[in-house]
């Protein structure tokens, strides 16, 4: 069983991504249009420069075949013709990593299959951001019980852009042997289909022909000489102090004023430069002639390679997270700067899987997915207290019982009312003290109850205190309710007709 929420009730008020998926008319002066079906089916009608997307395609096929792969050919034909992109990114997880990696293409497909329905020829287009050089953030992927896949290269990466790290046999026998801890049936071994090392950016387009084969999902990897030669003018803007800084300022004094601290630093020159030695330096730091680089040198920064992106691919909507979504609000006026179109802004689909014990626990507890994270001994704090209200509320009898002595107090002269106050005062922190033993004397005698709960909750329902979808993988969470291909169909039928960015609960059956 299948719940749709509105992806707005997991958001917290007044920040970015809730004002823009609630009141995006009001947020105009940061991006144009809507973030729903509206706004995305008016994006989709544009027109895209046809004569860069044939490039773009030919150098999508070349990428599938330097991997051994065969692009979906449908999708590929169909984008180089100029069908409506729907355009999801992310940094090259390990494994997947956290739940929402899936999501954010889930979410994509779902809308170019919405365009498709209304007649629009539509595909879905994942942008590997394989440049990050943050290679902790993407080193692991988490299943159930905390149980962890850790990606450890036998050699230092520095600030190397993570697509180009040497993914070994040894990467290969770590993830396969926690596949089998955690349950999941692996894809063939990448290094039986090759015999050799490849780079993470290699074995990322396997992993994701492996999760999304029939869904017309095509892949391009940003960090191609042929594609940043197509966008030199955006280099060449930076160099020469002609890019997007007064952009960002313009912007980030509105951002400060309207939802606090900016998520994006404007700087004089946004990008990096990629050295001899695939080292990634700012910039701003780095001391050669820019004249002397190559355009495959050349590596945007957080702020720029949304523009570098666009500049590519013109999509009709791009799929971003919360944070995703702030950073582009702040991006509007550069994208102006360089004669950019806006992509709808979509606010990525979420969703909450229910296992049984979760289930159970959650039941207890009386919580709910759009409900506030809490750690196992928050959880049994709470059963604690809940249980003891049901026996009654003895601070409510205390608090009558209060204001009748004060009232009595009222009728004696001298400081009998102070003086009742003050001693009505210790008996309260006293009666607390009492409180906090019954939960305790609670907890002990249902300790096996508490115990379930605290389990439920630290590993499953809100691991290590922060969102399920934050931390454990997708394909671990889809198993608890018939695995990943019974989860997609799911999450597809269930959101056929959504207008709007979505928040899907998953139960489990068993």
């Amino acid at each position: 069983m299948v719940e749709v929420l509105a992806q707005s009730l997991l958001l917290e008020k007044g920040q970015a991504a809730h004002d823009w998926c609630t009141r995006s008319e009001a947020c105009q002066t940061f991006w144009k249009g809507t973030g729903d079906w509206k706004g995305l089916l008016a994006s989709a009608r544009r027109a895209p420069n046809l004569e860069r997307r044939k490039a773009l395609a030919k150098v999508i096929a070349e990428q599938y075949e330097q991997a051994s792969l065969q692009p979906p050919a449908a999708a590929l034909q169909a984008f180089g013709s100029g069908a409506a992109v729907v355009t999801v990114g992310h940094q090259l997880q390990a494994g997947g990593g956290p739940a929402y990696f899936h999501y954010k293409i889930l979410s994509a497909l779902r809308w170019s299959r919405q365009l498709q329905a209304a007649g629009i020829e539509s595909v879905a287009v994942f942008w590997m951001a394989s440049e990050d050089h943050d290679f902790d953030e993407v080193s692991r992927t988490v299943g159930k019980d905390s149980d962890t896949f850790i990606w450890t290269p036998d050699t230092s990466v520095g600030t190397m852009p993570v697509g180009r790290i040497a993914w070994d046999a040894n990467a290969e026998r770590d993830w396969l042997a926690f596949c089998d801890r955690q349950g999941l049936v692996p894809e063939r071994s990448i290094q039986q289909e090759s015999g050799r090392t490849v780079s993470l950016a290699h074995r990322m387009r396997h992993w994701l022909q492996s999760w999304f084969p029939e869904d017309d999902l095509l892949v391009i990897d940003g960090d191609n000489q042929h594609l940043k030669a197509i966008a030199q003018t955006l280099w060449d803007a930076e160099w020469d102090a002609s890019g997007i800084q007064a952009s960002l300022e313009s912007q980030a004094k509105q951002y400060e004023q309207r939802w606090g601290t900016p998520p994006l630093q404007p700087r004089a020159n946004n990008l990096f430069v990629i050295d001899e030695n695939s080292q990634r330096i700012r910039a701003d730091r780095w001391e050669g002639d820019a004249k002397s680089l190559a355009s495959n040198q050349h590596s945007p920064n957080a702020a720029m390679r949304p523009l570098y992106q666009e500049w590519l691919l013109e999509s009709a909507g791009f799929v971003g997270g919360p944070s995703e979504v702030a950073y582009w609000l702040m991006l509007g006026s550069a994208f102006h700067h360089h004669g950019i179109a806006h992509p709808t802004l979509l606010l990525r689909d979420g969703a909450f899987v229910f296992d049984a014990d979760a289930s159970d626990a959650a039941k207890r507890l009386g919580w709910r997915p759009e409900g506030a994270m809490v750690t196992g001994d928050a959880a049994v704090s709470a059963l604690a207290e809940k249980a003891l209200n049901a026996l009654g509320q003895p601070e409510h009898e205390f608090r009558a019982w209060s204001e009748a002595l004060v009232a009595y107090a009222e009728g004696i002269p001298g400081d009998a009312v102070p003086t009742t106050r003050a001693t009505l005062a210790r008996m309260e922190k006293e009666l607390a003290q009492v409180r906090k033993k019954w939960r305790k004397v609670w907890k002990q005698s249902h300790a096996a109850e508490c115990a379930h709960v605290a389990e439920a909750f630290d590993y499953w329902i809100c691991p290590k205190g922060q969102s399920q979808e934050r931390v454990i993988s997708a394909l671990v969470l889809a198993e608890a309710v018939g695995g990943w291909e019974d989860f997609k169909s799911h999450w597809f039928k269930s959101l056929h007709e959504v207008d709007e960015p979505a928040f899907l609960v998953y139960q489990s059956m068993a």
